[in-house]
């Protein structure tokens, strides 16, 4: 039943209800922003920030506090004059920022074993806290970070923060990376590290067969047989060395084993040589210099005499380093000869030590090679020199490396989130599959009104009310100032569904306009469609306004659109307040739990879609008016239309449940929800009047036909059956 108030009275009404309800968000919009947390002076020292109480929070039995520079700065806390532990700030240590974008200052204490005392959120712009997710929620969060240690935060879990997990997820990176920072520079005194560096302090004790298993000591053995192959390879056959090196010797014996390691790094050097030893070497490394240990074993050595010629320039003529372009020729004065003993280092045949001052240029971070060179003659008995280059990589473990970085926080959600990232896809791939094949489906009024519902019913219940996947305003609002306020894509990404979504709604509104999503994937618009739905089967009277009326009306969800996305540049803060048109944070995305001022505004819009199905879309929804305005640019119209529609036959206009077609049949797509109920009406030979006079003109030829044959029409092919 339909009540038709064509006259002004009406208007008179309908303002009065947009009235009510915007002064109803008026006061719950300054109830919001009384929620808010009023904005510190962030210019202010940790110290300055921090009042007794909270510090005392922090760090309990705390008795004295100081500031003390260092990377990180922090505040030194101490008990009976001793310092027993830190306060950080992750803003000033981390810069951690939430899921606003903006950072938050999140303040914990920490002890010199690790432990966390305690801490507050002193600023955060969490726009969902407050406003869904109730303050003594954020605050038990925060508690239990008390009892957790720098490599222990098991016990610190995001998600209780129901409906706003991805901030939690965000302040614990942001307390795991600053803890580690502190804990280095201020208890340990490791300066952070921020590219690879030798490390030249750190020590593991590792046997000789551990260093050369690793790659720390390099170990080259070559047999007879190989010299012999490489020189008839350089030289051709009956190329040899010099000497008598080969003479009698065996093809599988021994012709050298030439072993090599940078020594610096203490992990090496103090395994190769006594810890004593090890430190006298030390003593004459010059700054930035490097030690290299070379040793051999077998009749062939790597050290001859021409490092005491001058004719040679003092240089071994048998061994070098190569890296890259750069060649560094040992001389005479960079050795020390090493005497034989029972260290690692000092056990074989011939062992030196080299030092390669600090402008060898020689880079122990990178590979190089030990080139082992052997004189002999070619085929024709000319001078020939073999070299042999042997790779040397200084394993990572005698690094100090800056700690990797941590797995995105997206990627982490994401992983986190598979199954309802799966649902979300097969619920959109059914929506397209619904689109692709809408003229079958429609053909079946039956079959269109059970997808239909089931759709929307899903759409509410599990997208909407279990995995919060509502899109708003608010969204529309992030992606527009982010060019502008820095924002990068991560994030965006960091809900998954969201983006999804997003991303999905902006091709589908492209190819065929907003009703996509309004019409199919909206969980407020789904619950507005079903309770209408409800409301007509308990025989709920409904509104019908003029179609001049309506289309005036339509006016103010634009207008509400141009107000938001001007108030963003002007400020975020109470853009997001105004924002508060919007029901869906209520409705949906908290399930109404929050104050009774947001309750009773969405309740009455729900309310008033019981007489006037999908009123707040039509007329409010600053969302869908945005999506309108992009969704002019849409490349298919794949609603069928007739050529007697608004002629001839005007039922379409009357079905169609946001009167988005006019009087002369076309379908205004600004306004249209594709809900397809007009083309149920046009496939419908009971109901689209052009198919019911085909359908009685085709049963009107069968009965003459019957009569003449004297065959019953139901009989005859072709025949429409008996009404």
């Amino acid at each position: 039943m339909k009540m038709d108030f064509s006259r002004f009275g009406v208007l008179r009404r309908i303002s009065v209800l947009v009235l009510g309800a915007l002064a109803l968000l008026a006061v719950g919009a300054a109830s919001a922003s009384a929620e808010l947390f009023g904005i510190p002076n962030l210019d202010k020292s940790l110290l300055e920030r921090l009042t007794p109480d909270a510090l005392q929070q922090v760090f309990p039995g705390a008795e004295e506090v100081e500031w003390t520079d260092g990377r990180p700065p922090v505040v030194s806390v101490k008990i009976g004059g001793e310092v027993v532990g830190f306060l950080f700030s992750t803003r000033e240590t981390v810069n951690a920022t939430g899921y606003s974008g903006v950072a938050f200052d999140l303040v914990a204490g920490m002890t010199v074993d690790g432990e966390i005392t305690g801490a507050v959120l002193l600023y955060h712009r969490e726009a969902i806290i407050g406003r869904g997710v109730p303050q003594a929620v954020l605050d038990a969060f925060i508690a239990s970070i008390a009892g957790t240690s720098m490599n222990n935060f098991r016990g610190l879990r995001p998600d209780v923060l129901v409906r706003a997990s991805t901030s939690g997820r965000l302040m614990k990176r942001g307390l795991q990376s600053s803890a580690k920072l502190v804990f280095a520079g201020h208890v340990l005194g490791v300066e952070p590290v921020t590219e690879p560096t030798l490390d030249r302090a750190g020590f593991v004790m590792y046997s000789f067969d551990e260093l050369v298993a690793g790659g720390s000591v390099l170990d080259f053995a070559l047999t007879m047989g190989e010299v012999l192959d490489h020189f008839r390879e350089v030289g051709g056959r009956g190329a040899l060395p010099n000497g008598t090196l080969l003479a009698g010797g065996a093809r599988e014996g021994l012709f050298t084993e030439l072993y090599a390691a940078l020594i610096s790094p203490r992990s090496i050097g103090a395994n190769l040589f006594s810890g004593a030893r090890y430190d006298g070497y030390m003593a004459e490394e010059l700054e930035g210099a490097l030690t290299l240990w070379v040793a051999s074993d077998g009749p062939y050595s790597f050290a001859s005499n021409s490092h005491f010629r001058a004719e040679n320039d003092y240089q071994f003529d048998r061994v070098k380093i190569v890296q890259g372009d750069l060649v560094i020729r040992l001389t005479r004065d960079a050795h020390r000869r090493l005497g034989h003993s029972s260290d690692p280092g000092r056990s074989h045949g011939t062992t030196m030590l080299f030092d390669l001052p600090e402008d060898s240029g020689l880079d122990p971070l990178l590979p190089f090679d030990v080139v082992l060179m052997i004189a002999g003659t070619d085929a024709e008995g000319s001078p020939l020199t073999v070299e042999l280059p042997i790779a040397y990589q200084l394993p990572e473990r005698h690094m100090l490396l800056p700690p990797p970085p941590p797995v995105p926080m997206w990627v982490e959600t994401w992983r986190e989130k598979q199954v309802d990232i799966a649902i979300l896809c097969f619920l959109l791939l059914f929506v397209t599959i619904i689109f692709l094949f809408q003229d079958f489906l429609t053909r079946s009024p039956r079959a269109y009104t059970i997808v239909r519902v089931g759709t929307l019913a899903f759409v509410l219940g599990w997208l909407g009310w279990y995995a919060g996947g509502q899109l708003s305003i608010v969204n529309v609002l992030a992606y527009i100032q982010a060019p502008f306020g820095g924002t990068g894509l991560s994030a965006f990404v960091l809900d998954p569904l969201i983006f999804i979504l997003s991303v999905y709604v902006a091709v589908s509104l492209f190819v065929l306009g907003r009703g996509v999503f309004c019409g199919w994937l909206c969980p407020f618009g789904a619950a507005q469609e079903l309770l209408n739905r409800l409301a007509r089967l308990l025989r709920i009277p409904q509104i019908n306004i003029p179609e001049t009326l309506q289309q005036r009306l339509w006016a103010i969800k634009y207008l509400v659109a141009i107000f938001l996305i001007g108030a963003v540049f002007v400020s975020v803060d109470a853009a997001e307040r105004y924002a508060e048109i919007e029901p869906f944070r209520t409705a949906i995305t908290v399930r109404f739990d929050r104050d009774w001022v947001f309750v009773l505004y969405a309740a009455g819009l729900l309310g008033v879609g019981l007489f006037f199905e999908r009123a707040y879309c039509q007329f409010l929804c600053p969302l869908g008016g945005s999506l309108a305005v992009l969704g002019r640019f849409h490349m298919f119209s794949w609603l069928r239309r007739r050529q007697a529609c608004g002629t001839s036959c005007r039922i379409c206009e009357q079905k169609c449940p946001v009167g988005a077609i006019g009087r002369d049949g076309k379908i205004n797509l600004n306004e249209c929800l594709q809900c397809m109920d007009c083309q149920v009406v046009y496939f419908d030979d009971h109901q689209c009047p052009p198919l019911i006079e085909r359908r009685n003109r085709r049963r009107a030829q069968k009965e003459a036909t019957a009569a003449v044959t004297g065959a019953p029409p139901d009989a005859i092919p072709g025949a429409a059956p008996a009404e």
